[in-house]
């Protein structure tokens, strides 16, 4: 456990309003001082850097167990810690799916150096028909449930997973997709939207709509909060920065799901997180092996990796241009996923705490090189782009790691 003093640092906590150059003592792991000129045997001088509450990605895939050519947990942990992460939500879309108490223990007993929260899925083997034991899973562990990639189409059946849900009090996080559309087109997101919350309007279910991406989507959920309902939502650094017409040659290492889509669907995803209807920045960190991203875009499979570039090109988009602050930007990317997920360790910077910390350097230029990222998936369509700010170091559940 990492012992010493945080020196010089801007440090920023939303939640406990700070902001501020100061000083953190960490003994054993926990946050014993936040305040000026501490002394201490071990001191790390920040001076120019930020220290924040570590990042929590509500929305990636892991892989393992089953697809470990693609990623394992240790390899994606590592990506995580790579990005700023301290804690992280597996997607059930592995082999075995996550659907049960023994493929959850086992990814649970599988994580090192971070937390791992794993989503289970919605329904068994993600069939879209028998509906899990909420109740058992969660005790087991699961922070939320959700047919990622199979979403449920079949709303007598989203109803009574709804009621469940509340009963439960359990969070479901929706893939909005409707299977009467092409993914290309807006239609097949904000169709399921809107059918969807007409479900959770008549449910007390705690409702979360994963990485939206079009214009129409935005307004519908801005109507539904406006009218008071238990939703929130999370877009991905992909919507808020690239559109369609940025896919060079045609590359699958722009595809995935949902797809890009217009400049004025970009514009309205910004909008979205400017004036708070998305609550999140997610990655959908979703990797793949390089031989199945360089296949042609048509048959190559929808997914790119996200950890260890989403704040930086979040912190170039927003901050560095003067749209958001950076508390704003932490709330999306750190405390507000802790809060919707009711994450007791992370999303804050608080005496008495186990040391779940990031190190942001904000003058720190360097270019986008797939080919040295931690994630076994070396391919990224933001490759050579050049950012300005990257992730230094994380404390981890009290752990120090430094990113070389």
């Amino acid at each position: 456990m990492f012992s010493g003093v945080l020196k010089n640092a801007l440090v920023v906590s939303p939640v406990n309003d700070l902001n501020e150059i100061a000083d953190i003592e960490i003994h054993n792991g926990v946050i014993a001082k936040i305040a000026k000129n501490l002394r201490h045997e071990n001191i790390i001088d920040l001076s120019g850097q930020i220290v924040m509450p570590g990042l929590v990605e509500m929305h990636c895939h892991l892989r393992e167990p089953g697809f470990e050519n693609k990623e394992t947990i240790e390899t994606g942990i590592e990506a995580a810690i790579a990005g700023g992460y301290t804690a992280v939500c597996p997607m059930a879309n592995t082999n075995p799916v996550n659907d049960n108490a023994e493929v959850l223990k086992f990814i649970k007993q599988r994580s090192k150096k971070i937390e791992v929260h794993p989503v289970c899925a919605v329904t068994k083997g993600l069939s879209g028909s028998e509906i899990v034991d909420f109740k058992t899973l969660k005790a087991y562990g699961a922070i939320a449930f959700s047919n990622d990639g199979k979403p449920l189409e079949d709303m007598k059946l989203l109803k009574e997973v709804l009621k469940r849900a509340s009963d439960e009090d359990v969070l479901v996080i929706s893939h909005a997709e409707d299977s009467k559309y092409e993914p290309s087109q807006n239609e097949s997101e904000y169709s399921a939207v809107l059918r969807e919350l007409e479900i959770v309007k008549e449910t007390d279910a705690r409702y979360h709509f994963a990485h939206i991406s079009t214009k129409e989507s935005v307004g519908l959920i801005r109507e539904a909060k406006e009218e008071g309902w238990n939703v929130t939502c999370e877009t991905a650094p992909h919507y808020f920065i690239l559109s369609k017409e940025d896919i060079e040659n045609n590359h699958a290492r722009f595809k995935m799901n949902p797809p890009l889509r217009s400049k004025e669907d970009v514009e309205a995803v910004i909008d979205g997180l400017l004036d708070g209807t998305i609550d999140v920045i997610a990655t959908d960190h979703a990797p793949h092996t390089l031989e199945e991203k360089n296949m042609s875009f048509e048959r190559a499979p929808m997914g790119i990796v996200g950890f260890e570039t989403a704040f930086s090109l979040a912190y170039q988009a927003f901050v560095a241009s003067g749209n958001m602050t950076l508390s704003s930007l932490i709330k999306k990317i750190s405390v507000n996923p802790s809060i919707i997920l009711n994450m007791e360790n992370q999303g804050k910077i608080e005496i008495g705490m186990k040391a779940n910390l990031a190190i942001f350097n904000p003058d720190f230029e360097w270019r986008v090189e797939a080919s040295k990222f931690k994630t076994k998936c070396k391919i990224s369509p933001f490759e050579g782009r050049n950012l300005k700010g990257r992730i230094t170091g994380v404390i981890a559940n009290g752990i120090y790691y430094e990113n070389k």
